[in-house]
């Protein structure tokens, strides 16, 4: 069994030395740092930059070693990912870090299997991306069947005593269309009543309407299966209305930026999540959480581990490989079936990351700051 491992480790020296004996290993990454996806692109990059400095640092791919991470902003634009990933190429890089959302994910893949300089995507949860050797997802889908959701839902749906909700999907993402199939499913089999599905887009800004008929259906619970900026729009409708019940998502509200977006409507929203600073209990977990607070003043947050495993992942393939050559990199890639992560041992099939625990359960408080969910 091939593990990748966020463990301090010398390795061996790559093949493709320069002059002076030193190797750099060029890793490209079209990232969200700008625009109303920033709040997870940002993180993403500073959880990505914080690995890098540490492979860097350690030695990790051999004496004499490094990875570059150069980030440019795609700023939103599925046009601009596919632009900058074909530059990286023409670059000659080793493989690169992309997809922060499932509509540049969508655009990007089938030319990452054309290009076949290998990807690893950081957060994009749209069904299907993982294609290996070239499409790699460390990211762990809340989504999956009986994954975290499954698992969520059959624990928390009793204790509260949920009866009824009303599911919000953000109809035009892929990602979200699928994670709403997923809610729906582990829903009715808690003999959950899901009394009306809402259809919203993911430019919609003003939720009153959504807000409104959900506050006359009175329903237990909302479920909103969105984007994490659409999700603190509608939480914030729903309390101007003096809906205070709970409301259920995915861990994308994992933000305390998304927090302020909502104006505290936040309070009281529910979800389950791999990593939390505080609330994960695992060494490489503390570690993390220590240098990211150390490099940047600031705990991180689910957004940051996902962009530090990424490049650990792509790092691991480099290492493998002992080459430059990005092909090499994918079928290192391949052989990786485990990788020790923030979030404990994540096990690799078809090139998609799965994690056999529930996660932490979480909700906002009052005050903006996250507990765990009482029980």
């Amino acid at each position: 069994m091939t593990t990748a491992a966020i463990v301090v480790l010398s390795g061996c020296g790559s093949s493709d030395e320069g002059s002076d004996g030193a190797t750099e290993y060029l890793v490209g990454f079209p990232a969200l740092t700008s625009g109303p996806a920033a709040f997870a692109g940002v993180p993403i990059t500073e959880g990505a930059k914080l690995a890098a400095k540490e492979i860097n640092d350690t030695g990790f791919l051999g004496e004499d070693a490094t990875v570059e991470l150069k980030i440019d902003d795609i700023k939103s634009d599925p046009a601009q990912a596919i632009a900058l990933y074909r530059q990286y190429v023409a670059d000659g890089a080793s493989g690169v870090l992309c997809c922060g959302l499932s509509s540049e994910a969508g655009a990007l893949a089938p030319i990452i299997e054309q290009s076949k300089t290998p990807a690893i995507v950081t957060s994009a949860i749209l069904a299907g991306l993982a294609k290996p050797p070239y499409v790699y997802r460390p990211v762990v889908l809340p989504a999956e069947s009986g994954g975290i959701y499954d698992q969520f839902v059959d624990t928390v749906v009793p204790a509260e005593k949920i009866k009824t909700v009303v599911m919000v999907v953000t109809s035009d993402n892929d990602g979200m269309v699928g994670d709403a199939e997923v809610w729906q499913a582990a829903l009715e089999r808690n003999g959950v009543e899901v009394v009306k599905t809402i259809q919203t887009a993911s430019t919609d800004t003003n939720y009153t309407q959504a807000a409104t008929e959900i506050q006359s259906l009175d329903p237990d619970a909302v479920v909103a299966s969105m984007l994490g900026t659409p999700a603190a729009l509608l939480a914030k409708s729903l309390r101007e209305r003096d809906y205070e019940k709970r409301i259920l998502t995915s861990y994308g509200v994992d933000s305390a930026e998304l927090y302020k977006t909502s104006g505290g409507g936040l309070r009281g929203t529910l979800f389950a999540v791999p990593f939390q600073a505080g609330f994960t209990d695992n060494e490489m977990a503390t570690k993390f959480t220590a240098a990211y607070e150390k490099e940047y003043g600031k705990e991180p947050d689910m957004y940051g581990a996902q962009g530090y495993t990424a490049m650990w992942l792509l790092a691991q393939g480099i290492k493998d490989a002992g080459s430059k050559d990005a092909e090499d990199v994918a079928k290192a890639l391949e052989a990786i079936t485990s990788q020790d992560s923030v979030y404990g041992e994540l096990t690799y099939e078809g090139g998609q990351a799965s994690l056999n625990a529930p996660g932490s359960y979480l909700e906002w408080g009052d005050d903006g700051q996250l507990v765990e969910w009482a029980g």
